[in-house]
């Protein structure tokens, strides 16, 4: 049961994916008995209108939806697959608006990590209930489609999610993304924690992201310009302050 769990919400994070939030709010995406949520969580509703902040703010709800994952991880196991998934699709979030001109100022800057913020603490009220009803929260949350167009048209690059994976992470949303009865090498059950990221020693400093990127620590294409922007990355409160 609970490789179920974790592979439904696998899933989940996959912003292309057809279960993707939309403007109504969240499709549940719970098949295996688990009430129905009754805690408040984050949806597209509370977003930012404009694609800077609305990327700033997909980056907090994913960041909190997967420290959400370690505090309930003694009855829903985390997955060490399941957060490098989530690695790779915030590392694209940061490097779009690394790439934006907003993101160029301290101005920006400011106003991304307020609204990044903002979408972290949508997740206070999970945060604060039992580990049951935060599990149900946590399985019934699908991560909003419009993050992921968000994401495409602040960059200018449409293929921004692929170009900004690692090689293990293209393996693994390329396995996730599969039928649950061909999936085979999603390790759905390994106990790991996630690194906070750290705010920037310099103040200044591009946008960008600390979590693991892989042992290459390099973009799917090498060489490009996505090689350099894994150099810069690096911003942001620590998750949980």
């Amino acid at each position: 049961m609970r490789a179920t769990i974790t592979a439904t919400v696998c899933m989940a994070l996959l912003a292309g994916s057809a279960m993707a939030q939309t403007d109504d709010g969240p499709i549940a995406t719970n098949v295996t008995g688990i009430k129905e949520q009754v805690i408040r969580t984050p949806v597209i509703a509370d977003a930012p209108a404009d694609d800077f902040n609305r990327v700033a703010w997909c980056h907090g709800i994913l960041s909190g939806h997967m420290d959400l994952a370690e505090r309930i991880s003694d009855i829903e196991p985390l997955s060490k697959d399941m957060e490098k998934i989530g690695a790779s699709y915030l590392r694209a979030y940061e490097a779009a608006l690394t790439l934006s001109k907003k993101g160029e100022a301290p101005e920006g800057r400011k106003s991304a990590e307020a609204a990044r913020e903002k979408g972290f603490n949508g997740w206070e009220e999970a945060r604060k209930a039992p580990k049951g009803q935060a599990a149900g929260a946590y399985v019934n949350w699908s991560l909003p489609g419009d993050c992921e167009r968000a994401a495409k048209a602040l960059s200018g690059h449409p293929n921004i999610f692929k170009e900004m994976q690692t090689e293990e992470e293209a393996k693994l949303i390329a396995e996730a993304m599969k039928p649950a009865t061909e999936r085979q090498t999603l390790d759905v059950l390994t106990p790991q924690k996630t690194s906070a990221t750290p705010a920037p020693a310099d103040p200044n400093a591009a946008i960008g992201s600390s979590r693991p990127t892989g042992k290459s620590g390099k973009g799917q294409s090498s060489g490009n310009w996505a090689t350099g922007l894994m150099g810069k990355l690096g911003w942001g409160k620590k998750d949980g302050e």
